[in-house]
């Protein structure tokens, strides 16, 4: 029997995919303090990019990207076109990985070897990629609920902080316009709002897909305004040279929070709900990719895929970059300016341009009554 997903498992999945590591750092420094209007305005432009998924989808409403992108482009087009999103999400999942996998050795694990976080994380990731996409659907319902709840308690042990949000710091606003911010910012459509095309994968999953849309959309403006009133949090806890040059905003954020002599050093306290994130992240990444190996190339022994592909995950992730600072330059200045576009916009806006261009062909040699 198919696995099905609802569609507050499917929010919650949206919200999360991204989220896992876009929420540890300080996005896009070129926009300084707005920033966080750059990340409103992306997160609606990401909903005219996914109504081309949806579009897509309508056409052919049994398949994935992976297994609809032969029909439009043919079998070997297809083939590599349909390989290059199977390599996408099993690369994203590693660099997640990666990302994860530093923060622990370096605020929680430092003395522990990174191979070893790396394989018992990945056992983790493995075994819940394993038990399916519901089992994973209902693990995020109440993932989503506590990032939520977590984002709110920080904001709140902040405001009892005393001197430890200075709001003055987010002015002036727009300094210089509007247009500016939005072209400095364009790296957002990629990353975070560019991995929503993950869901590519799940949409014939979803158990009500009369709400799809109305699932996209809500998903999409949840993950703009958390990521928003983040990137303002540590703007007003740090300022933004602090928080642009730091690794992790986040964590110095939670750092500051100091009420009576009891309550402090919470940024440990909080790496459980990051990694919790992180978990999600990777997970739904690496079933992605493990989906598409399955449905492409027709192996049903899923056990032997996750297994496989976990290991490889695990060993990319171990040899993407030298060190963290290689590793964020390569995903910043390399895999989001060349990679991410051409496969979340590129590829399937060409993909409904080449359905229609077809579908027209064959409506003119269509015999006529």
């Amino acid at each position: 029997m198919k696995e099905k997903i609802t569609s507050y498992q499917f929010l919650a999945i949206m919200f999360l995919a991204p989220y896992g590591t876009a929420s540890l750092f300080f996005t896009t420094p070129e926009t300084k303090n707005d920033v966080w209007i750059a990340l409103l305005f992306y997160a609606f432009t990401s909903i005219i990019i996914q109504m081309i998924y949806v579009n897509l989808f309508n056409k052919y409403p049994k398949d994935s990207i992976v297994t609809y992108l032969p029909k439009i482009y043919g079998k070997y087009i297809g083939f590599i076109l349909s390989v290059i999103y199977i390599y996408f999400f099993a690369y994203d999942a590693a660099r997640g990985l990666r990302d994860f996998t530093e923060l622990t050795s370096s605020f929680a694990l430092i003395r522990m070897p990174v191979y070893i976080i790396v394989s018992v994380f990945m056992i983790i990731v493995t075994y819940s990629v394993y038990k399916g996409i519901e089992n994973i659907g209902n693990m995020a319902q109440m993932g989503f609920l506590i990032v939520i709840a977590s984002t709110i308690i920080i904001y709140m042990l902040l405001f009892m902080t005393q001197n430890s949000l200075h709001f003055e710091s987010l002015f002036p606003i727009l300094h210089k316009g509007f247009i500016d911010v939005i072209s400095k910012g364009w790296k957002l459509s990629t990353f975070p709002y560019g991995e929503f095309v993950v869901m590519t994968m799940l949409y014939s999953f979803l158990l009500q897909k009369n709400e799809l849309k109305k699932t996209i959309i809500s998903a999409s403006i949840i993950e703009g305004i958390s990521l928003a009133l983040n990137n303002i949090l540590f703007i007003a806890a740090l300022g933004y040279e602090l928080a642009s040059s730091s690794d992790y905003p986040l964590l110095e954020t939670l750092r500051l929070v100091h009420i009576g002599d009891f309550l402090n050093r919470l940024d440990i306290i909080f790496v459980v709900v990051l990694m919790l994130g992180g978990f999600f992240k990777i997970s739904i990444l690496m079933y992605a990719s493990v989906l598409g190996i399955s449905q492409l190339f027709k192996i049903k022994n899923w056990g032997l895929l996750c297994s496989v592909l976990g290991i490889i995950i695990s060993i990319t992730s171990l040899i993407i970059a030298e060190n963290n600072p290689e590793h964020i330059n390569i995903g910043w200045n390399y895999v989001l300016v060349y990679f991410f576009p051409f496969v979340v916009v590129i590829i399937p806006l060409l993909s409904l341009i080449v359905y229609y261009i077809k579908k027209f062909i064959v409506g003119i040699h269509a015999p006529t009554k």
